[in-house]
């Protein structure tokens, strides 16, 4: 049997798992991933892209044709305009009793808004399905050398204290292959075999219901009168909630209980029947092109980590899909493992960095469920807001780490009251607007494969420390003075404030753009505090 040598292998090719291969290869690290099913999602489920993930997927090159394939969201309160831009779509939350309520003016708003806070990122949401981001990240992830693999069943693994020996097999011509990987990352979503065989238990409030999701063609934008929402949930004998699939289609998910309906799968007969009662449209032409059915739960996985498999996405944490936080908050872990794995396998971090994966993910893996799960409460039963609920700036990009891997940063809440981007160690770099060579760029788009030092007009102490230190220990880091007469200029004159620095300052920024650690002012020795700061923070002895 053949052998295959690897830094990681990925299960699974969903979101989580094509965003963990190219956030990996985007670190340099040689990655396999296998994915049994043939192709990537042809049926929309993930389809609201944040702030904070869109900053993710910049980093890797996507985010231009992201948002050239997809719809830009904007407040609400623009659904109600007959003629708005179809490149626009309102985050409009309405509940109706059927679609002609919609071009009646008689469906009542459930929620509207802004979806992100204005300026707390350089990007903004989109709404862009799975079923166009995976082809885009498979492309991308291949072209830095992930190694790709769909209709390729995982079979078996055994690890050690080295590594995870994997028997992957090929469905189309039966052969199999042994893989050994350094890590296993477990994308293999909400059943997760991997999670199972590992006994890792869950804990949560469990199945919620049953959804039996329909894409059809139809022409309802004629009976709608052209106005443009997000999601409309239809309340009658047949609810479930009605979203736009593209230009010509919709998906219509109905919510149901799969023993009254019979075990067997939903004929497109019947689906259609499910669909005409919904949407109260006995005489226009319905094509039901899919079927699919899927369980809306809530459970967390007690831990991220078995030794040298770790959890991502699903298999760690499922959500209702109110809020649309599942395949971001699933990225976002992605994104937050891979820089520590390519640390250790590169030699430049200590092997218990890689704890720090599960003492930051999960606290907002969990809270970030719990938003979600009040958010489909609130919507289904229709009783108000709920009184926890937060802010979906503070649960998309607000959202605050406490770990070793941190000098100084607060342990509290995951998830606080009121969104304060502001500096803090555990907390991602604030957004500020700076000129680079003529152009304009984020201070978020600093840190994508290196850790990054930015001290205020007066701080070329920070910066010859911080270049000699990370030359020493072997780390990447790219050093800026944010000045007038420097590299780096801040026109619009807000990094210090928003920093919560001096112009004798400095913060050090991770790959990941959070804040590891923060000087608010000058210190003795810049270069003994700044090399006790990356030693703690990559775990170096």
């Amino acid at each position: 049997m053949e052998t295959v040598q690897t830094g990681v292998l990925v299960v699974g090719g969903g979101l989580n798992g094509l965003a963990s291969a190219l956030f990996l290869a985007q670190q340099g690290v040689d990655v396999h991933l296998v994915e049994r099913n043939e192709t990537t999602a042809v049926l929309l489920r993930a389809a609201g892209v944040s702030a904070r993930t869109m900053e993710l997927l910049h980093g890797v090159g996507l985010e231009p044709e992201i948002r050239e394939k997809g719809l830009r969201l904007v407040p609400g309160k623009h659904w109600v305009e007959d003629h708005s831009s179809p490149a626009l779509l309102p985050r409009a939350i309405l509940g109706a009793k059927r679609v002609a309520d919609i071009g009646e003016g008689s469906a009542f708003v459930m929620e509207e808004g802004t979806v992100e806070v204005e300026g707390a990122s350089p990007q903004e949401p989109v709404w862009c399905g799975q079923d166009k981001i995976e082809p885009m990240m498979i492309r991308e992830a291949e072209a830095r050398g992930a190694k790709i693999h769909f209709n390729t069943e995982f079979v078996s693994y055994e690890q050690d204290e080295d590594g995870v020996t994997a028997v992957v097999r090929d469905n189309a011509t039966g052969v199999e292959r042994r893989v050994r990987a350094r890590y296993l990352i477990a994308a293999d979503g909400v059943a997760s075999p991997i999670r199972e065989g590992l006994g890792i238990k869950r804990t949560g409030n469990g199945t919620m219901g049953h959804v039996l999701s329909v894409l059809f063609a139809a022409d309802l934008d004629s009976v709608v009168n052209g106005r443009r929402f997000l999601i409309c949930y239809l309340l009658n004998q047949a609810s479930g909630l009605l979203h736009r699939f593209d230009d010509t289609r919709w998906v219509f998910g109905l919510f149901w209980e799969p023993e009254q309906h019979g075990d067997g799968e939903v004929s497109k007969e019947r689906a259609l029947e499910y669909v005409r009662t919904a949407t109260g449209l006995a005489d226009l032409p319905i094509d039901v092109q899919l079927v699919t059915k899927w369980r809306l739960a809530h459970e967390v996985a007690e831990t991220y980590r078995a030794g040298r498999v770790f959890l991502v996405g699903d298999s760690a944490h499922v959500h209702p899909p109110a809020g649309g936080y599942g395949a971001n908050s699933g990225m976002q872990d992605a994104h937050n493992l891979a820089w520590k794995i390519a640390a250790v396998l590169k030699g430049w971090a200590g092997e218990s960095l890689l704890d720090s994966y599960e003492a930051e993910r999960h606290p907002v893996g969990a809270a970030t469920a719990h938003q979600a799960y009040l958010r489909q409460e609130t919507r289904t039963n229709g009783d108000g807001g709920h009184p926890e609920l937060r802010n979906s700036t503070v649960i998309s990009t607000g959202y605050r780490y406490h770990s070793a891997a941190f000098v100084g940063s607060e342990a509290g809440e995951a998830l606080e009251t009121e969104l304060r981007i502001d500096g803090r160690p555990g907390l991602r770099v604030p957004h500020s607007w700076l000129e680079q060579d003529g152009r304009r760029i984020s201070t978020v788009e600093l840190a994508v494969d290196s850790f990054v030092l930015l001290a205020g007009e007066r701080g070329q102490s920070w910066v010859d420390a911080a270049t000699a230190v990370a030359d020493g220990l072997g780390i990447p880091l790219k050093a800026y003075r944010v000045a007038p007469d420097a590299e780096l200029t801040d026109k619009e004159g807000s990094w210090l404030g928003h920093s919560g620095i001096t112009a004798e300052g400095a913060v050090l920024v991770r790959p990941d753009g959070f804040v590891g650690y923060r000087s608010a002012g000058p210190v003795v020795d810049a270069a003994a505090e700044l090399k006790a700061a990356l030693s703690t923070i990559t775990a170096r002895a």
